[in-house]
């Protein structure tokens, strides 16, 4: 019966149940063999991740000595020490940001609104701040908040090409849209009388209209934007490698679980609309 065993094993050439039975030279040959998976998935070679942005204080912003900083960069600084890639940031136009994100392999891309129509466009790596969208014009301009969709359609209003603003605007059918490149524009379009709305979160709006040297308190809510309530977020383009975007998921939930991501919140200060 023994005999028959180590026979049946022998013929179907597995070696490691025929190291039990023989020395232990052969033993340590099995052993080393089963960990091989484990040590290769300590030794993949890092890749080098092309990682587009644009300015968006406090979430990616110039530090003096002219690279790019904020809350969120310094999240993805740290995905990057933790699966041990290499990242190539860049600064570019958000529009140019989005097309390749959406049409290239192993790109990752932040900070960017995770809509329901993005959903299935990217792999999400993982939320930064939870967000709620108004309409946001002068005080100067408005005496109340408008609840009518069809009365703001009319209405003057800047978003940043590819930004979901643009996007949500596009879709609504809004008469009155100034499509610009650069994400400081709207605001400085709404301060100099070029246009009546923007649309966007407080901490953004506010953040930029300083930034500019203009003052936050002139800006009032003029309606809400539920359908852009959403998560800001790190993504990767749809055609990156499974491996990838694993690496990176894990490593993101690594610096959540571990409380991590909160410490860089609070760094940064930055609070969650609170609304998902």
């Amino acid at each position: 019966m023994y005999l028959k065993f180590i026979r049946k094993n022998i013929l179907s050439n597995d070696i490691c149940t025929l190291a039990l039975f023989t020395n232990n030279f052969s033993k340590k040959v099995c052993l080393g063999l089963a960990l091989l998976p484990l040590i290769a998935s300590f030794t993949i070679k890092a890749q080098t991740i092309e990682v587009l942005t644009e300015h968006l204080p406090p979430f990616q912003q110039l530090n003096d000595d002219g690279s790019i900083g904020g809350y969120a960069t310094e999240v993805i600084h740290r995905l990057f020490e933790i699966t041990k890639d290499e990242a190539n940031i860049k600064v570019v136009p958000w529009a140019r940001a989005y097309d390749r994100a959406l049409n290239e392999k192993n790109i990752l891309i932040y900070s960017i609104s995770h809509t329901e129509s993005r959903h299935e466009q990217f792999h999400w790596v993982g939320a930064l701040r939870y967000e709620q969208f108004h309409f946001w014009g002068l005080n100067t301009n408005f005496s109340q908040p408008i609840s009518d969709l069809q009365q703001l359609k009319n209405i003057s209003v800047a978003a940043t090409n590819e930004h979901n603003s643009e996007q949500y605007l596009t879709q609504k059918g809004f008469n009155n849209v100034y499509r610009v490149v650069n994400n400081d524009q709207p605001i400085q379009m709404l301060f100099n009388h070029r246009v009546n709305m923007v649309l966007g979160n407080s901490l953004i709006i506010k953040r930029q209209a300083l930034d500019l040297g203009f003052q936050d308190s002139l800006l009032m809510p003029i309606a809400s934007a539920p359908a852009l309530d959403n998560s800001l977020d790190i993504a990767l383009s749809k055609k990156s490698d499974p491996a990838l975007v694993k690496r990176f998921k894990l490593a993101f939930k690594q610096l959540k679980d571990s409380g991590e991501l909160d410490k860089i919140k609070t760094k940064w200060q930055i609070n969650d609309d609170g609304l998902l």
